[in-house]
């Protein structure tokens, strides 16, 4: 892919003056629509249709992934421009495809480092948040070879921790949906609930703002992702866990109570009766 020199520097007397060569793939670019001029001057940026609604599925879902499909990284140190692919799978990409018609050469298929050579592209986890986020996690069960099932199995955690602010309904998803989502990513429940629960951390009373005062769910930064959404899905089930007014998930009390019994074979509930742990 050419797409001209880097800048060159002369000097006219005391003054210093820019010569700019033509970055002929970033004018095509923008002759076709395909980008902003604004995107045209980012050092690396990702780039996609303006309209999304009218494509085809699953192009058209509410995914960051999906929206813009196309990495793209300006011309440096005499490197010309630079596109590529985000996920090897986008290649069937309408706008992947209008942008390789466009310029008459196939994008790079992995996605385009930083000018340090550094891949850091959260796409995939952006892919499996998003689409639990907006209730459609059959469309990320269908589309999941587009992301990873680490990244599925934090999505179900997010998707148990928050609540869409704009419906009564509490938590993105359900725990039933979250065990349908963990069965199809083959993540298995784990026979010891009791490791699970010491994935969290100690219950902690935390002030919120404006008063309020709450019992936040934090997790052990050793739990890995499958961890985290088991420990949710039958926490939540269990009673260990509940939300608070805005939708948030936090500790109940009898999750409270339990967390402080430990590994005790009983425990007394707050009711004032004993109860087997398990």
């Amino acid at each position: 892919m050419q797409a001209g020199p880097a800048p060159q520097r002369t000097r006219e007397g005391d003054k210093m003056t820019d010569v700019i060569e033509r970055d002929e793939v970033g004018v095509k670019l923008a002759d076709h629509g395909l980008c902003t001029a604004y995107q045209l001057q980012n050092e690396l940026t990702h780039i996609g249709p303006r309209e999304c609604a009218s494509l085809p599925k699953p192009w058209n879902l509410p995914s960051r992934l999906l929206q813009s499909p196309v990495s793209m990284a300006a011309s440096f140190n005499g490197q010309p421009r630079r596109l590529g692919v985000r996920h090897p799978l986008l290649a069937q990409h309408p706008f992947v495809q209008q942008i390789e018609g466009a310029l008459g050469f196939q994008l790079e298929p992995c996605g385009i480092p930083n000018r340090s050579g550094i891949r850091c592209d959260y796409g995939q986890w952006h892919h499996a948040v998003d689409l639990v986020s907006a209730g459609h996690w059959r469309d990320l069960i269908e589309t999941r070879n587009l992301t990873s099932a680490d990244h599925i199995a934090g999505a179900v955690a997010y998707g148990l921790d928050y609540s869409n602010h704009e419906s009564s309904r509490k938590g993105h998803i359900t725990t039933a949906e979250a065990r349908t989502i963990m069965a199809a990513i083959e993540a298995d429940e784990p026979a010891d609930a009791m490791a699970l629960l010491r994935i969290f951390a100690a219950p902690v009373l935390s002030n919120q703002g404006e008063s309020k005062k709450g019992w936040p769910i934090n997790t052990r930064f050793d739990a890995d992702r499958n961890a985290r959404a088991w420990g949710r899905i039958i926490g939540i089930e269990r009673g260990w866990f509940d939300y608070d007014r805005s939708g948030h998930l936090q500790w109940a009390e009898s999750g409270r109570v339990r967390y402080a019994a430990g590994d005790a074979p009983s425990y007394t509930e707050t009711s004032g009766q004993a109860a087997f742990a398990f």
